[in-house]
C-alpha cells in the first residue's frame, strides 16, 4: 500500500531517518517525502499489526506531523503508519 512512497514518478523529494528538532525535541523520522503533486508525507515504520490503536505510536506519530507541518507552513502534511505486513495505515 505504500509503494508509491519510494517511487520516483510520484515523489520529488525523501529521505530516511531524518532529524528534525521541534518544541525542545530531536525527532527522527522513518521517512518523509514530498509528492510531486504537492503536500508531505511522514510515513512510520511498524512492526506491530495494528499500531493505530496504541496511544504512544499515535501520538509519537501525530508529533511528527506537527514538527514538519511547522517547518513547512501552509503545506499540507500527512502522516501514516507503514506496518510490517504492509499495511499503509492513515493517521488523523
Amino acid at each position: 500500500e505504500g509503494a508509491w512512497a519510494w517511487d520516483a514518478q510520484a515523489v520529488d523529494w525523501a529521505g530516511n531517518e531524518v532529524e528534525m528538532h521541534h518544541a525542545g525535541e530531536l525527532l527522527r523520522l522513518d521517512r518523509l517525502v514530498r509528492r510531486r503533486e504537492g503536500g508531505w508525507w511522514v510515513l512510520d515504520y511498524k512492526s506491530a499489526t495494528r499500531p493505530e490503536q496504541d496511544e504512544e505510536l499515535l501520538a509519537q506519530l501525530r508529533r511528527y506531523r506537527r514538527a514538519v507541518a511547522a517547518a513547512h507552513p501552509g503545506e499540507a502534511v500527512q502522516a501514516a503508519f507503514l506496518t510490517g505486513q504492509g499495511r499503509l495505515v492513515p493517521v488523523d
